[in-house]
């Protein structure tokens, strides 16, 4: 298919599982992208006057714009009427609800994905549009990968920790350094931290305040690396199970008897044996170039394309 992919080129951010995504399309399909930091692009065009510039005498089968945020500079999306609409949601959640219901309003979506149940929810409440599906984070497997490294350090614990959003990971790195395990805090980001993971026993990760599973679950088990983390909505959804790919810890004390355990030279085996399986599982069903199968046959079932 044909797919006019709106949206800036974020290939060399600190988080570009997103751009890795992105890419993938791309890979599967007809791709055209525009948007900030792709050649001649100019922010003062609106959406049918990329249309004329980008196809001189077809058109795409669809427009995909990702992240509201990212889709805003992009006018004129709601008087395109012959050519389907799609946008990908990551955040829809207070305080930024109300204004994205603006943006849903004005640009008039044929098709809206949600990356937990909890945003699809909440999209199909506010009758943002009316069809609203289920497309869960992925992770791009060439990349990610396992490089069967020497696990030479103990835990890696590198992410954002603003208490605000994510009220529970300064508790949880502050338990395991009370326990006298060593840290690895410093942040790391894109292939650096596809090492780092493969280089460590235990790769740690706390939710945001509404409980969403993070790209770090599919990053860190599709390298092979083994996960701990607190219960996230979705989890059942993604068909990841606890003690079998991952190991999820109740609370601090729960917390720090695990990674103990899984850090003891006799569980090393059983620790293998998780970080396996969950690479496994998540290589089989959550790559990106699984996703995007997903996503376009959606697509196609829903948009009739």
């Amino acid at each position: 298919m044909k797919v006019l992919i709106l949206s800036p080129d974020q290939l060399h951010r600190y988080n570009w599982g997103h751009a890795l995504f992105r890419r993938e399309i791309g890979c599967q399909h007809d791709v055209v992208y525009y948007g900030d930091g792709y050649p001649k692009y100019n922010p003062n065009l609106t959406v049918l006057q990329i249309i004329h510039k980008v196809y001189k005498k077809d058109k795409p089968d669809y427009i995909l714009t990702y992240g509201w945020r990212y889709s805003v500079p992009f006018k004129g999306m709601g008087e395109i009427k012959d050519i389907p609409k799609v946008h990908i949601n990551v955040d829809y959640v207070e305080p930024f609800i109300h204004k994205q219901n603006i943006f849903f309003a004005e640009n008039k979506y044929d098709l809206i994905f949600a990356v937990t149940q909890r945003a699809v929810d909440a999209h199909i409440k506010n009758n943002v549009c009316d069809k609203i599906r289920f497309l869960p984070f992925s992770v791009d497997t060439k990349i990610y990968k396992n490089l069967n490294l020497k696990k030479e350090n103990k835990v890696l614990a590198a992410f954002t920790d603003r208490v605000d959003v994510y009220p529970h990971r300064t508790a949880a790195r502050r338990a395991l350094e009370k326990a006298g395990i060593i840290l690895i805090k410093k942040r790391v980001v894109q292939k650096k931290l596809v090492e780092c993971i493969n280089r460590c026993k235990i790769t740690l990760t706390s939710n945001n305040r509404f409980k969403s599973l993070s790209m770090r679950y599919t990053e860190t088990l599709g390298c092979g690396g083994f996960l701990m983390a607190d219960k996230p909505d979705d989890l059942d959804l993604l068909g990841l199970a606890d003690e079998k790919h991952l190991v999820i810890y109740k609370n601090l004390d729960d917390l720090v008897d695990k990674a103990k355990y899984y850090l003891n030279p006799k569980n090393e085996s059983k620790r293998h044996k998780i970080a396996m399986q969950g690479m496994e599982f998540v290589r089989e069903h959550h790559s990106c170039e699984r996703r995007v199968q997903e996503m376009t046959k959606i697509i196609k079932e829903e948009l009739g394309i």
